[in-house]
């Protein structure tokens, strides 16, 4: 006798039951889950305001959306903390060429990291989600804080020449490490057609932006503060991960 179907309803039927436990959870009912397609707004955010962006540029008063830890200090843009992590792109106080180009790389990536982002929406909740990318772009916004405090010595407060971060990526970076952290020994299918453990596809997501970073540092290190503090996001999407599952 085939107990294919019969394993497959109970499958399904966990699967349920676990959904219904995280909307309980989150206090989600599945009418309000289902009810706005919050991964849209956020991604629809993420585009909008890094457009908005290109304009604060050709203004040049990119300080007043980007982050830089010295307009901060001297022009008080604290709300930068939280309009840059919708800004997928860097700017260093003048109209950047390659802006354009970011612009279309992040509508490509975005159009594939939809379902991914969408699933974790449709486990755990809108609010989660949104908590996810928020704590993860945070994250993202401490290491740049380190980093600029490191390169002081090379980088004052007070040099002319600055540099505004979009830390978007880190937010981004959280969600992608999110769905991989239970899966960090498993078999993944990711952008490219070959077979990779979980582990393997995050380390070469951190591989691929460390190298950037540490290509273009040989330019200048100031382009650290573009390249790398997205790399908290992963960070900060782990600590999230690990109090949600391995803490409890």
């Amino acid at each position: 006798m085939d107990k294919g179907p019969k394993v497959l309803r109970k499958y399904l039927r966990r699967q349920d039951k676990h959904r219904k436990k995280t909307l309980k959870i989150y206090g989600k009912s599945e009418k309000a889950t289902t009810k706005y397609n919050y991964t849209k707004i956020l991604f629809a955010t993420i585009i909008l305001t890094s457009i908005t962006a290109l304009f604060f540029d050709s203004y040049e008063i990119s300080q007043f959306i980007y982050l830089s830890l010295d307009k901060v200090l001297t022009e008080f843009t604290v709300h930068t903390f939280l309009t840059s992590l919708f800004i997928s792109t860097s700017s260093f106080g003048f109209s950047n060429p390659s802006a354009i180009l970011n612009l279309f790389f992040l509508f490509f990536m975005l159009f594939f990291l939809y379902f991914m982002a969408r699933n974790i929406e449709y486990s755990y909740g809108a609010f989660f989600l949104i908590k996810l990318y928020i704590i993860s772009g945070l994250f993202s916004a401490l290491f740049y804080i380190l980093l600029r405090l490191s390169l002081l010595g090379i980088l004052s407060l007070d040099d002319p020449t600055q540099i505004y971060v979009g830390l978007a990526w880190g937010g981004l970076y959280g969600l992608i490490s999110y769905i991989i952290f239970p899966m960090m020994r498993r078999e993944v299918r990711a952008f490219i057609p070959m077979r990779m453990s979980g582990r393997s596809f995050l380390i070469m997501i951190i591989s691929i932006r460390l190298i950037f970073g540490l290509l273009y540092a040989f330019y200048s290190l100031v382009y650290l503060l573009i390249y790398l503090p997205e790399l908290g996001g992963i960070l900060g999407s782990y600590l999230v991960y690990k109090y949600k599952f391995l803490g409890r």
